[in-house]
């Protein structure tokens, strides 16, 4: 089956309960590809009935998955979602904010010095123990990212401030300390909407950290790529699992997206393995090798999201055809 793996017994359509079943969505990183990739797979699981927005009882979103998270939240559809994604028009592009990031330099000499700084900032976010603050004086001769919010980036027309009233956990890395945050309404780390998913999807070295009440934060993809770990131990009866990154299994891809999309898949794997003890039904959706190469190396590149998001929206349907036909067969696996 392409794209598209089911976990113990297969989660479409719950089974009948005489309480309402518990549900998860979880949305992996993926850059602009990712965005494109969550667009068309999510469309085709709400337009085909498997998935219901309105019914789940938590998201949680990691870097580009943060942004479609706090949209779904936020009332923006699945569809909707697609469209923009399809509209190669100026309209489109300002609605997607092809346009929310221009370069932050001006010279050479702020590009050097920004380089350095990117490159400290690389550097930490990889590590995982507890690092002296830098002064001051440091960051701001060395500001940590090559890339900045242009001055017509609007957030106040993608996003609100306020947090959505249902669960929504939008994840990200604290570079001094090396852990994993977790940024939700009236959480301990505080901050808006707006700046929780800017931080969850500030790429290392590419996008400025987000200084946020004495914690510099960055993409939470540093920590996981899903960061589907957070849902063990709660005991969900189903979870959809979106992974841009990953890799479904067997698939051949070549060098250099083979090696990280084939690390993607084994950790994630390993996560719904344990779900999947702990009694939750867990429906993982992944790029087969054409989706993966259709994503690109750059996966922040401009220009592609039509052709992304209408291959994931493809791919994931039929991936649910061959859904169908495996529910005949009871305790089936297919991968």
């Amino acid at each position: 089956m392409s794209g598209v793996t089911f976990l113990r017994p297969l989660g479409y359509p719950p089974p009948p309960s005489i309480r309402k079943p518990t549900t998860g969505l979880v949305l992996g990183a993926g850059g602009r590809a990712g965005l494109a990739h969550h667009a068309g797979a999510l469309h085709a699981l709400t337009a085909s009935g498997a998935l219901d927005i309105d019914d789940l009882d938590i998201i949680i979103g990691t870097s580009a998955g943060a942004i479609v998270g706090a949209q779904l939240r936020c009332g923006v559809t699945p569809e909707e979602l697609y469209d923009m994604a399809l509209d190669d028009t100026e309209e489109g592009a300002r609605r997607r904010g092809d346009d929310f990031f221009a370069p932050a330099w001006d010279s050479a000499l702020s590009l050097a010095q920004r380089a350095l700084g990117s490159s400290w900032v690389l550097g930490r976010s990889l590590l995982r123990f507890p690092l002296p603050v830098l002064p001051r004086q440091l960051r701001t001769t060395f500001p940590g990212g090559l890339m900045q919010l242009s001055e017509n980036a609007d957030l106040d027309a993608h996003l609100p401030r306020e947090w959505p009233e249902r669960h929504l956990w939008l994840v990200s890395v604290d570079i001094h300390t090396g852990r994993r945050v977790v940024l939700r309404r009236d959480g301990p780390v505080g901050g808006n909407l707006q700046q929780a998913a800017l931080a969850s999807a500030a790429v290392p070295g590419i996008y400025q950290p987000v200084r946020l009440n004495g914690r510099t934060l960055v993409d939470g993809g540093v920590h996981s790529n899903t960061n589907l770990d957070l849902l063990l131990g709660k005991r969900l009866d189903h979870i959809t699992v979106i992974a841009p990154l990953g890799l479904s299994a067997m698939s051949p891809v070549p060098p250099p997206l083979a090696a990280v999309r084939q690390f993607v898949h084994t950790n994630l794997m390993r996560i719904v393995e344990s779900l999947r003890a702990q009694g939750t039904t867990v429906a993982v959706l992944e790029p087969s090798a054409d989706m993966a190469r259709a994503h690109g190396v750059n996966t922040l590149r401009i220009g592609a999201s039509a052709e992304i998001a209408e291959a994931a929206y493809s791919e994931t349907v039929l991936g649910l055809s061959d859904l169908v036909r495996e529910t005949d067969r009871p305790n089936s696996l297919a991968g």
